[in-house]
């Protein structure tokens, strides 16, 4: 079959009829997610996969209530997983924009309940907590918008056991928000106020289902997406699995001819479990995926109504070039920009040097209105809307996809799937990877001055860059190929990983190569402090330098 068959089979309606399937309910460890699971089950089985079923360890959390007064007046809330549960928290409340609440004082906040702006965001929380605050009401969209507030990648370890907020948390709609900002406005500043949450934290088991497509080769590409959701969770995210479960029809039928095999994974525990069934899978297959696996394509959030901006998706320095011509053959856009993957997208297996393309592919357009502000500080870049109003609320039901936006995505995948595994080359790019690293090495290098010596990382990472392109001309596909997925094991977690790369970093905003992000604090810092910060910097230049040698080595093999 050729490319353009493998996209033109893409159905709107039997994707539509998926969606409506996997829509049981709201998905949280809960039946509504085992009849899912059951659903996904059945339709992969009959597309003709191979199919098994996993269940792992993980934490996740639930919440089941909450109630909210001030001044007198009652107004609808949500609360938030991973926070505590608090049984009538009685303080004042006081407005603090959210711009402000890094440097609020403790007198203004201590022992208050403090209203401000935007989605649940749990450093903007924890900046609270630090500074006294008894609790957080957020003003959110038009609808509440659900939120997991915690920075523990997956599941907690001893040593992130004790890394959550202390403090409830809970979210209102912009209308009552704006209605009681001018309620403050009037009253000085301060009502009085009360707070109830109820939160569900424990331990489960979170389920995970493999689809498998074998082609020539035991290497294979991985399609990965969430189940759980929150209330029916059509865009997000029963559009990726419908996706995942079009792509497994298409493909099946064409295994034969597949040069590399195809695994469609999906899990729960990632809106209530902060991405604990990713990182579960991830322990539980580590090896192999730092083996064997060549790509790791995430479907999120697909064919929303009016998602008309197709040049923000995600992508990594080595798949670029892939994402360009996935959206220029199924979408036509030849305008992608793309951003740098964040900590976000169930994104668990840089650790493994898994290389990564896509999450969502298509958002809205910016736009004003009840919830922007809110969109503003989680998107952050301005030139896209997110996901739309309806995005974790109760209000996201399959009739906020637009069928053909929906399907128009979905090619995009399969054009990705198409390339990855039917060509001769696998169009996954290890120089680029290597020089986006240099590059960004280099800007470190710019800030810290004297202080700090990358220069031989720099000069290995030419040296292997030119490694690759000489081993592309004089190596037959499939061992370059290796030779290519051995480099980025070596070079993606020294461009993307902070800490161990058998862990998971926080859930939090990091910088190009997170393991110098001290270096932005050199300037601040002096004496002893200084000198500590630089043994700390040191022994990651030690480390990069040993990774940059690995890769070098493979690479001239």
């Amino acid at each position: 079959m050729a490319y353009e068959d493998i996209l033109a089979a893409v159905d709107a309606v039997r994707l539509m009829d998926s969606v409506r399937a996997i829509c049981t309910g709201e998905r949280l460890s809960n039946e509504a997610e085992v009849r899912s699971f059951d659903v996904l089950e059945k339709l992969f089985t009959d597309a003709g996969c191979r199919v098994t079923r996993e269940a792992l360890p993980g934490y996740v959390s639930t919440p089941e209530g909450a109630a909210f007064e001030a001044g007198g007046i009652a107004y609808e809330v949500l609360t938030h997983p991973m926070t505590p549960s608090a049984d009538g928290l009685e303080a004042d409340l006081v407005y603090v924009p959210v711009d402000r609440t890094g440097s609020a004082s403790a007198e203004e906040v201590s022992g208050r309940i403090v209203l401000t702006d935007g989605l649940a965001m749990e450093p903007v929380v924890r900046a609270l907590e630090d500074r006294g605050a008894a609790g957080v009401v957020f003003i959110t969209g038009e609808e509440i918008h659900n939120m997991i507030v915690s920075r523990v990648w997956g599941s907690p370890t001893p040593e992130t056991l004790h890394d959550y907020v202390g403090i409830p948390v809970a979210s209102l709609s912009f209308g009552d928000g704006s209605r009681l900002r001018a309620r403050l406005s009037e009253a000085g500043g301060t009502l009085p106020a009360r707070l109830s949450t109820r939160v569900e934290s424990r331990w489960t088991e979170i389920p995970v289902i493999t689809a498998e497509i074998r082609g020539a080769d035991e290497d294979f590409v991985m399609v990965t997406g969430h189940v759980d959701s929150w209330g029916l969770g059509a865009l997000d995210n029963a559009s990726g699995n419908a996706c995942a479960v079009e792509l497994a029809r298409i493909l099946a039928p064409l295994a034969s001819d597949m040069r590399r095999s195809v695994r469609f994974v999906l899990w729960s525990g990632h809106s209530h479990g902060r991405y604990a069934g990713s990182t579960a899978w991830c322990d539980a297959h580590f090896e192999e995926l730092e083996r064997h696996c060549l790509l790791n394509v995430n479907s999120d959030c697909l064919g929303g109504h009016g998602a008309t901006v197709m040049t923000e998706s995600p992508a990594m320095a080595s798949t670029r070039g892939l994402a360009r011509t996935a959206l220029r053959e199924a979408a036509g856009v030849t305008d992608w920009r793309g951003c740098r993957f964040s900590r976000s997208c169930d994104q668990s297996f840089w650790g493994a040097g898994v290389p990564s393309i896509f999450s969502q592919v298509s958002e809205q357009p910016p736009f004003e209105g009840a919830a922007a502000d809110a969109f503003g500080k989680m998107f952050g870049s301005g030139r896209t809307g997110g996901f739309g109003a309806w995005w974790h609320t109760r209000t996201d039901t399959p009739d906020k996809l637009d069928p053909e936006n929906l399907a128009r995505d979905v090619r995009v995948f399969a054009s990705v799937l198409a390339h990855a595994l039917f060509d001769e080359r696998l169009p996954v790019d290890a120089a680029a990877e290597v020089l986006e690293l240099r590059d960004e090495l280099k800007a470190w290098q710019e800030k810290a001055g004297d202080s700090l010596d990358l220069s031989e990382v720099l000069a290995r990472l030419d040296l292997l860059a030119e490694a690759l392109k000489a081993a592309a001309r004089s190596d037959d596909p499939k061992r370059f190929e290796k030779r290519s997925r051995r480099v980025l094991s070596e070079i993606i977690p020294l461009a993307y990983v902070e800490g161990s790369v058998y862990s998971h970093d926080e859930a939090l905003r990091a910088p190009p190569v997170p393991m110098l992000r001290l270096v932005d604090e050199l300037a601040t810092l002096s004496g002893h402090e200084r000198n500590a910060a630089l043994v700390s910097l040191r022994r990651v230049v030690n480390r990069l330098k040993a990774g940059a040698a690995r890769a070098l080595d493979v690479a001239r093999a």
